[in-house]
């Protein structure tokens, strides 16, 4: 990121600091004092507030409306009671006896000579509660988690959060009607929110870059009166889980073809709260889970023609999760889409919406690998001629996918596409296919052997690809949350020291953008692999694949 320009900087207090006599540190975007005493900062340019009288001026100032009806009004007064006051090239009849619409801006008065503040007047006393029928029967967390969800997770689950290209966002208002989504969601969001609130907002006055999704907690918190963070979080994230965990096996045994959707998205929801905590084992049992109904949905009585926005997001988020979570396993996977199920749609949507942008000639790439008639793991050395072939075959599809001919028929998601990004994304894919391909066969393949005059790829090269096309993708562009998955094969191959030190430091910058708990498990098992690398005899057949497996855990990059 860029220095700040210093012309930019605050050169007074922030309104509430100024109020109050606190002393203000003047960061951007928004004062730290007043985050910390749970309030809303008001900011440092002009300020608009309500009048509480009739009129800012003159003799019917602060008074009410039932007291300015009560006055005696002489005939002068009464002709001066009605003037036309124009606005824009609207005249507005305006009556002295009305409240005005009028905001009154504070001035610049030094804060030592603003006059002692008038009594507020007495609040309006309401009959009613204001408060959203989606909301009025939750608990003030449960509200704040649902708010936190609209606004800040549900939009790091596809690529473009605009007006109706968010299903998930879409869903939101039936979880007043169906329990079962709307605890997985507030499961989610307070496992979110517990991963924040366990980084503290920085304190320095002219911080050059502060993180969103941090200030932006901060900031709704005290719009909800909390006063921090939420110290329940955790407790919560677990109390909703077993919740939605008993709702879905209510679910599960009475679905039908009116809630099978609901159902997938539930279970999808599940997945991404394993990858908000850390990534590990229990997200492929609701994998398994996920499968069984999608099979339903290649039967006539649940298939759909056309198929709605909604399943095509379901089922392409599913699809790569599985082709992704095969990363470590190498073994030959039950097909996850039914063959009655045209996979086009599902792999467009893939490519166009889905967060992880992986190109859908790439998808299937993959999807092809898993069905090598026998799967070696990349640690033995006996391999089938027909095998060894296969993969060739796969790793020189993936190497002749030329990511900017791609782009001139991509259709976008977007009229704020970045086709730049796009192609910068969909070559660090590529090396990443062709690594994930690679690494099927044995570390002294002739295909990978660069002595053996046969050999396809370079695994290192592959890395410094990768590295090469993320290098140009900063946090705050929208195809960052597409990162993952390609920099943990570059890290897991890559032997310089600068580089691993680069793709650690991105790492950390993808999690402060993204708060998701996964990313913390890459880089605990980037460090073993290093580990193991470091310990292994020069020219030692050493592969991280087989690291990774006596960890004896089940880890979901995405």
């Amino acid at each position: 990121m860029g220095s700040t320009d210093i012309s930019l900087l605050p050169t007074r207090a922030c309104h509430n600091c100024r109020k109050r006599r606190w002393k203000c540190d003047k960061s951007l975007p928004v004062c730290h004092k007043c985050l910390s005493a749970g309030t809303e900062c008001l900011g440092y340019g002009k300020l608009f507030v309500w009048n509480h009288g009739v009129a800012s001026r003159g003799k019917m100032m602060g008074k009410s409306f039932s007291e300015v009806t009560s006055m005696p009004v002489s005939k002068k007064e009464g002709q001066a009671q009605c003037d036309v006051v124009r606005d824009g090239s609207k005249a507005v009849q305006k009556r002295v006896g009305e409240p005005e619409n009028v905001d009154k801006e504070l001035d610049d008065t030094p804060q030592d000579t603003i006059d002692p503040p008038r009594p507020e007047a007495q609040p309006l006393t309401l009959h009613r509660p204001l408060t959203d029928p989606l909301l009025k029967d939750l608990t003030p967390n449960s509200r704040y988690y649902l708010f936190h969800f609209a606004t800040q997770l549900c939009a790091d689950m596809v690529t473009y959060d605009g007006p109706g290209q968010n299903p998930i966002r879409d869903l939101i208002p039936a979880t007043s009607a169906h329990p079962l989504l709307l605890q997985i969601i507030v499961a989610n969001s307070a496992f979110h929110v517990f991963n924040i609130s366990r980084d503290p907002m920085s304190q320095s006055a002219y911080q050059q870059s502060q993180k969103p999704c941090l200030v932006a907690y901060y900031q709704a918190v005290s719009r909800f009166g909390g006063d921090g963070p939420l110290k329940s979080s955790y407790h919560d994230a677990l109390i909703a889980k077993q919740h939605a965990l008993s709702l879905l096996a209510r679910g599960v045994a009475a679905v039908n073809v009116e809630n099978i959707d609901l159902i997938l998205v539930s279970i999808l929801l599940f997945i991404n709260y394993d990858l908000i905590e850390s990534g590990k084992d229990k997200w492929k049992v609701h994998m398994e889970g996920a499968r069984k109904l999608i099979d339903l949905l290649g039967t006539p009585a649940f298939m759909q023609h056309p198929m709605s926005k909604l399943r095509q997001c379901i089922l392409s988020d599913f699809l790569v999760f599985s082709i992704l979570g095969s990363t470590f396993t190498f073994s030959s996977s039950p097909r996850l889409i039914p063959s009655s199920i045209d996979l086009s749609p599902i792999l467009a949507y893939a490519e166009t919406n889905n967060y992880l942008s992986c190109p859908s000639p790439l998808l299937r790439i993959m999807l092809e690998s898993f069905s090598l008639p026998c799967k070696p793991t990349p640690s033995s050395s006996d391999i089938s001629a027909e095998v060894q072939k296969q993969v060739a075959t796969l790793l020189q599809a993936a190497l002749l996918f030329d990511p900017i001919e791609w782009s001139l028929n991509f259709q976008p998601a977007s009229p704020f596409e970045d086709l730049e990004q796009r192609v910068r994304i969909a070559s660090a894919h590529r090396s990443a296919v062709c690594i994930y391909l690679a690494r099927v066969l044995p570390c002294n393949n002739p295909l990978l052997d660069a002595g053996s005059g046969s050999a396809l790829v370079s695994l290192t090269g592959l890395a410094e690809d990768i590295v090469h096309h993320i290098s140009y993708i900063q946090p705050g562009d929208t195809m960052f949350k597409s990162i993952s998955w390609p920099l943990f094969l570059a890290g897991a191959e890559c032997e310089d020291p600068a580089q691993r030190e680069w793709i650690m430091n991105t790492l950390d910058a993808f999690y402060d953008v993204m708060y998701w708990g996964y990313i913390n498990t890459v880089k605990k098992v980037l460090e073993a692999i290093w580990n193991c690398k470091a310990k292994a005899a020069a020219g030692a057949d050493n592969c991280w694949v087989d690291d990774v497996k006596e960890m004896g855990t089940e880890i979901l990059i995405a």
